[in-house]
C-alpha cells in the first residue's frame, strides 16, 4: 500500500498485489503457471546482467552475500527458518536470499540475481550454483572476479569456482586459518604421496615465512587521520580440505593488510587476511585484491538502501514466491535509478546543502532527484483502465483459511540413524559414533547391523583402553 501512495502509481493499491502475483502470464491461464513464471524470471535476470555489463568489457567484478527477509509474524508462510536479522543485529525468523551484484561506478552495486535459499539446501552449495549461472553468461574471454566475506572462505565455495577458466575468487580468510607449503618430494617411492609441507597459522604472525612482495601506501580518513597501510603477499600456499572437497591441488595467494598510525602503532589488533584463489589469481595484483575486497561492502549499502527506500523486504505476503518476485523486481527499480543518474543535473540545490556533496551521483541523491523530476510522469500517458477480477476467479467465492506452517529447523537425513556409545575410563569419557543408512532395510537386517556395529565399537574401545 505504501508504494501505491506514490504519485507515479495511478491504479488502485490492490492492483499492485495482483501484478506481483500474475505478472508472468494472464490471470485466465491456469496451466503451466510455474513454467511461465520461471521463464519470465530468467528473462529478468538476463536483463539485469545485460544492464550491469553494458559498456563494460575485459574484467567484471561481482560480489555475493546473503540477506534476510524477516517473516516473524507470517505464520502461514512456508519454509521459514531462523535467520540473521540485520535490523536487530540478532536472530529472527524468515527467509534467506542470496544476492549477486556487479560493481559499478560511484558506489553502485547493480544486482544481477536475487534468489531465495530453500531451508533444505546448504547456502554455500546454493551460492555456487547461483554464481556459476551468472559466470556462464559473461562474454567469452572476459575475466570475472567474485568477492565474498569470510563466510565464503569455506571449501564448498572455493573448490568448484576456482577450477573455472578466467575466474578469481577473493574472500576474507578467518583469523585462525592454517596454511601449508606445498610439499615437494624429490624421491620417488611407493605409497601415498605427501602433499602438505610446513604449517603456518595466520594468527601467529611471528611464525609466518617471509612474504613474496610488500607494498605500502598512505590513506587519509575523513577526519584527517593519516594512516599507513602495508600489504604483504604470500603466494602459492594451500589449505586443508575435506573428503568431498580436496584442496591440496588448489593454491591460494594470501594478502595480509596491516594498518598503522602516525606514531607507528597498529590501529587494529587483528590483521586483515584476504585469499585469492582460482586460475586467474595471479592476474590480481596485491593492491587490486585489497581494493576489490573493500568495494564488496557496496553490496551491504545496496541492502540498506533497497530495504529502506525501495521497500525490498516490505511485501506482506504469506507466499514466498511473491516475496521472491517482489525482491527481484526491486533490482529492476535499482537499475532504473542507476540509468537515471543524469537527473541529478536538473534538480536545484537547497541553500543549506554542499554543492560538492550533492552532485555525487550516489543512489540516495539520484533517488531524491527522481522524486523531484517529472521524467517518470511521461512513461505512460495513455488512459488508465480499471481492471477487475473475473467472476470465475472471485476471491470472495474461493477464500479459504490457510494452515499455520511450522518453523523449519536444521534438517536431518531421515534415512540415517546415528548410534552413539559412551564408555568411561577414569576421568576421560570415550565417545564413539556411527551412522547407519536405514533406507529400504527390513527390521531383521537393521537389527543385525546395529548389533554388529555395537560389537565393533566396543572392540575398538577395549583396544584403546588396553
Amino acid at each position: 500500500m505504501e508504494l501505491s501512495l506514490n504519485r507515479f502509481f495511478k491504479r488502485q493499491y490492490s492492483s499492485l498485489y495482483r501484478a506481483i502475483g500474475g505478472y508472468f502470464t494472464s490471470r485466465q491461464n491456469n496451466k503451466n503457471r510455474e513454467q511461465e513464471r520461471g521463464k519470465v524470471r530468467e528473462g529478468i535476470k538476463r536483463f539485469l546482467l545485460e544492464s550491469a555489463l553494458e559498456g563494460c568489457s575485459g574484467v567484471h567484478s561481482f560480489a555475493i552475500d546473503i540477506t534476510g527477509n524477516t517473516k516473524k509474524h507470517s505464520h502461514k508462510s512456508e519454509d521459514r527458518g531462523y535467520i540473521h536479522s540485520g535490523s536487530t543485529g540478532g536472530m529472527s525468523i524468515g527467509h534467506n536470499y542470496s544476492v549477486i551484484g556487479r560493481k559499478g561506478d560511484k558506489g553502485w552495486m547493480l544486482p544481477v540475481t536475487v534468489d531465495r535459499v530453500p531451508h533444505s539446501e546448504n547456502k554455500f552449495d546454493f551460492s555456487v550454483i547461483q554464481a556459476e549461472s551468472v559466470l556462464d553468461k559473461v562474454p567469452v574471454g572476459d575475466r570475472s572476479i567474485i568477492v565474498g566475506d569470510s563466510a565464503y572462505s569455506c571449501n564448498k565455495f572455493i573448490h568448484n569456482l576456482s577450477k573455472r577458466e578466467n575466474v578469481a575468487v577473493i574472500t576474507r580468510m578467518r583469523a585462525n586459518k592454517a596454511i601449508y607449503e606445498k610439499y615437494e618430494d624429490k624421491k620417488e617411492g611407493s605409497g601415498r604421496k605427501r602433499k602438505y609441507g610446513k604449517k603456518y597459522l595466520l594468527n601467529k604472525p611471528d611464525s609466518l615465512p617471509e612474504p613474496d612482495y610488500v607494498e605500502e601506501f598512505e590513506k587519509t580518513t575523513k577526519k584527517g587521520l593519516v594512516l599507513k597501510v602495508r600489504l604483504s603477499l604470500f603466494k602459492g600456499y594451500i589449505c586443508r580440505g575435506s573428503k568431498d572437497y580436496a584442496m591440496s591441488d588448489i593454491p591460494i595467494n594470501f594478502i595480509r593488510a596491516e594498518v598503522f598510525k602516525e606514531n607507528g602503532e597498529k590501529k587494529y589488533d587483528r590483521d586483515l587476511w584476504i585469499g585469492v584463489a582460482g586460475k586467474a589469481r595471479d592476474k590480481i595484483t596485491t593492491m587490486n585484491g585489497f581494493k576489490e575486497y573493500g568495494d564488496r561492502f557496496d553490496l551491504e549499502h545496496f541492502f540498506k538502501f533497497s530495504k529502506s527506500k525501495l521497500l525490498m523486504d516490505k511485501m506482506q505476503s504469506s507466499d514466498p514466491k511473491k516475496d521472491e518476485d517482489f525482491m527481484l523486481l526491486t533490482g529492476v527499480a535499482y537499475h532504473a535509478l542507476c540509468k537515471s543518474a543524469d537527473l541529478l543535473d536538473e534538480i536545484n540545490i537547497r541553500p543549506w546543502e554542499n554543492k560538492k556533496t550533492i552532485r555525487v551521483k550516489s543512489p540516495s541523491n539520484i533517488f531524491r532527484a527522481a522524486s523531484i523530476s517529472d521524467v517518470f510522469d511521461q512513461v505512460y500517458t495513455g488512459e488508465i483502465k480499471k481492471r477487475g477480477i473475473p467472476d470465475e476467479r472471485n476471491i470472495r467465492k474461493s477464500f479459504t483459511s490457510k494452515e499455520n506452517k511450522p518453523i523449519m529447523r536444521k534438517a536431518r537425513d531421515p534415512t540415517k540413524i546415528q548410534v552413539e556409545i559412551k564408555s568411561t575410563f577414569g576421568k576421560s569419557p570415550i565417545v564413539s559414533k556411527t551412522s547407519i543408512n536405514t533406507q529400504q532395510e527390513s527390521k531383521e537386517i537393521f537389527r543385525k547391523k546395529i548389533l554388529g556395529k555395537a560389537d565393533e565399537i566396543y572392540d575398538k574401545i577395549h583396544r584403546k583402553v588396553a
